[in-house]
């Protein structure tokens, strides 16, 4: 529960490639390539102790060819296509969750906490004129070896031909696997300030908005914005300060 950019190519995807119709509806079987490229930075606070707010900056592709698809660093097929908007995938990617001793003087003798790689089933629907999507996830990297699960729904507040504004709401499902691995201390990583702590499974909520900005015919300008809170799991857990995050992404892309 750490999310380093790990949501930000899927909500790209379905903003700006769905920009031109000023809607969420499906991508028709195109023999064309679209591609779009273009710097993203980020901001997040931390759930951990002494971590504080965290910067990134990195490229980002996002392309599709017929049903197959490049976001960041998830890649998948969408094998089942319906004319109203339902569409299943298998996805595979990377998470960004984790942290290393030296990422706080609180963290120093705890063992790495790996991102994993995971596969993917996803289910899409428009639904009241918006967007459901959930996502059954499982690592296949042997970080956590646990499972999770994503659900959200996001639905325009305000578009014309050159902007779009939309808010988003949902949920995660973290097993105990999963969340043990990331927030549970081990009895050789105790000390006296921070207890050894196995957790249960744990969930999050979150809400935020997304906004598109049209520059040109080719270039668009993004910008996201969420707060999530996590359940006692998580805030229980000695090394968390807070069970709340703030985070924010932005980014310029250029369409091909």
């Amino acid at each position: 529960m750490r999310p380093r950019l790990n949501q930000l190519p899927t909500l790209m995807s379905c903003l700006l490639f769905g920009f031109s119709t000023h809607s969420f509806a499906e991508n028709s079987d195109n023999a064309t390539w679209q591609v779009q490229v273009g710097p993203v930075a980020s901001v997040n606070t931390s759930f951990y102790q002494g971590v504080g707010e965290e910067y990134y900056l990195l490229p980002l592709v996002i392309a599709e060819y017929k049903r197959f698809y490049l976001q960041g660093i998830d890649a998948g097929y969408r094998f089942y296509q319906r004319e109203d908007g339902q569409q299943l995938a298998v996805e595979i990617g990377r998470t960004f969750d984790g942290y290393e001793s030296n990422d706080a003087r609180f963290l120093s003798g705890m063992a790495t906490r790996k991102a994993a790689w995971e596969t993917r089933l996803v289910y899409e629907a428009i639904v009241g004129g918006g967007q459901l999507k959930g996502k059954l996830m499982q690592d296949i990297s042997h970080s956590h070896e646990g499972f999770s699960a994503h659900l959200e729904y996001e639905r325009p507040l305000w578009n014309d031909e050159t902007h779009l504004v939309t808010w988003l709401a949902g949920g995660e499902y973290w097993d105990s696997k999963k969340t043990d691995y990331y927030f549970g201390v081990d009895a050789s990583e105790a000390r006296s300030n921070r207890v050894a702590y196995s957790a249960s499974d744990s969930h999050n909520l979150f809400v935020g908005g997304n906004a598109i900005k049209q520059l040109t015919p080719k270039f668009s300008v993004m910008l996201n914005a969420e707060y999530r809170i996590a359940s006692d799991a998580v805030k229980n857990s000695p090394l968390v300060s807070r069970n709340d995050q703030w985070s924010a992404y932005g980014g310029i892309f250029y369409e091909f």
